[in-house]
């Protein structure tokens, strides 16, 4: 599903909202403000339509935080914590019950998800987690001892697995189109080819400076609020934002059309599958069955698709040693973003601009959730300031959003995964 363009000119210079970013999360939101009766909403982007990593990913939904309870509690206190979990837990179904508003196919797959433990430590954490949630919920969640891998994965390179039961995936591409389509459905536009350059107040509302990508032609557009949903395509002109959002390259990869049968044993049911690993591996079938999708941080370095390519080809090779010799068809990449404390986080910036950042690896259906959140937010309804919305966002120190770390990181973390195997 190819990115598309918007309208590529403005024929007015006010609007009731702005929002910066045509993915999950600016979609979200403007189809939320559109329903509740709010007109005049515009939503701009530098590039095509969710051509960021809303396009450019691996398709996978769920909605599970990278932290417990325990965890949050300490940093956000009791209170916040269970309202931050409350967001992750009604995320994903949110996001179903806002894809059955759209009218385009999405090629929604739920028939589970396979959380792979790469050592016997990780696979004991999994059942600790599962252990901890209510009896209902433990329903949903299988636990593989290492000899059971085989009937949901055939590799030999986990120690167990937890079988997630309602999880699954979608086709990102066509996601973002329905998205769009819905939006523009409901009366909201959509420029393409403009970029933020900043914002500054005007009386009860901004002035918002765009930038025509292609002829440098500049514009100022009044508005009553403006919304930044640009997760790992924060710039310099959003300087607080930068400072506390983290973007990762994600790569992945497509092979050529390989044979059903073969396609069934490695990848069982045709589930979503991601493991434990610090450098983690993600990957399922492509959404006609015919391929697999293989993603992962095949690189800690600002790099192109190609050089990705490189790394996950291996990776999926060490994962399913029957691949080798498959050819590759398309390799890809995107930006999504972390926060330092690995939580999502929205809210209102001092100068009065909206924002939903870092996803975290987990953005389709929690920027889709995040976007209707912030969206109520804006629309100032009560008892919208909770959990992840109005959250305390961490910044990192010495640190100007250009993550010079990463490489470092990335080391380490390979370090830590081998020792990690070794010692298990």
């Amino acid at each position: 599903a190819e990115p598309q363009h918007g309208e590529r000119s403005f024929d007015k210079t006010t609007c009731t909202a702005l929002i910066i970013g045509s993915g999950y999360t600016g979609l979200s939101a403007a189809i939320t403000l559109a329903e509740a009766g709010l007109t005049d909403v515009v939503v701009v982007d530098a590039m095509r339509i969710g051509e960021g990593a809303s396009s450019r990913n691996g398709g996978m939904i769920g909605n599970s935080a990278k932290f417990t309870l325990a965890q949050a509690s300490k940093r956000y206190g009791e209170k916040r914590a269970s309202e931050i979990m409350d967001d992750y837990g009604s995320s994903m179904s949110f996001m179903i019950q806002r894809a059955a508003t759209l009218s385009d196919p999405i090629e929604l797959n739920l028939s589970g998800a396979v959380v792979a433990a790469y050592t016997r430590k990780d696979l004991a954490r999994l059942r600790e987690m599962r252990g901890r949630l209510a009896s209902e919920n433990q329903k949903n969640m299988d636990i593989l001892e290492q000899d059971k891998v085989h009937s949901v994965l055939k590799t030999d390179i986990y120690r167990g697995a937890m079988v997630i039961h309602g999880q699954g995936t979608i086709h990102p591409g066509k996601y973002v189109q329905a998205l769009a389509r819905r939006a523009l459905e409901l009366g909201v536009r959509i420029l393409t080819g403009w970029r933020f350059l900043g914002a500054r107040p005007d009386g009860q509302g901004h002035v918002a400076r765009l930038q025509n990508v292609e002829t440098r032609d500049s514009i100022e557009i009044h508005t009553d609020r403006i919304l930044l949903g640009v997760n790992g395509y924060a710039g310099p002109e959003t300087p607080w934002l930068r400072k506390r959002s983290i973007p990762v390259q994600s790569y992945m990869i497509a092979t050529e059309e390989m044979p059903f049968d073969l396609l069934e044993r490695l990848i069982p049911q045709n589930r979503a599958v991601f493991d434990t690993k610090r450098v983690l591996y993600y990957f399922r079938r492509s959404p006609d069955g015919k391929r697999i999708l293989f993603g992962g941080r095949a690189r800690f370095r600002n790099s192109a698709a190609e050089q990705g390519a490189e790394g996950l080809r291996g990776f999926m090779e060490h994962t399913f040693p029957e691949t080798r010799g498959v050819a590759l068809s398309h390799a890809w990449l995107g930006n999504v973003s972390f926060a330092l404390d690995f939580c999502t986080h929205g809210g209102r910036m001092s100068d009065g601009i909206y924002y939903v950042s870092c996803c975290n690896g987990n953005g389709i259906s929690g920027q889709t959730y995040l976007g209707h959140r912030i969206a109520e937010y804006m629309l100032g309804r009560p008892n919208t300031d909770r959990g992840i919305i109005g959250s305390r966002f961490p910044r990192l120190y010495f640190y100007n959003g250009k993550p010079w770390f990463l490489p470092i990181i990335g080391t380490g973390y390979r370090l830590l995964d081998k020792a990690a195997r070794w010692l298990d």
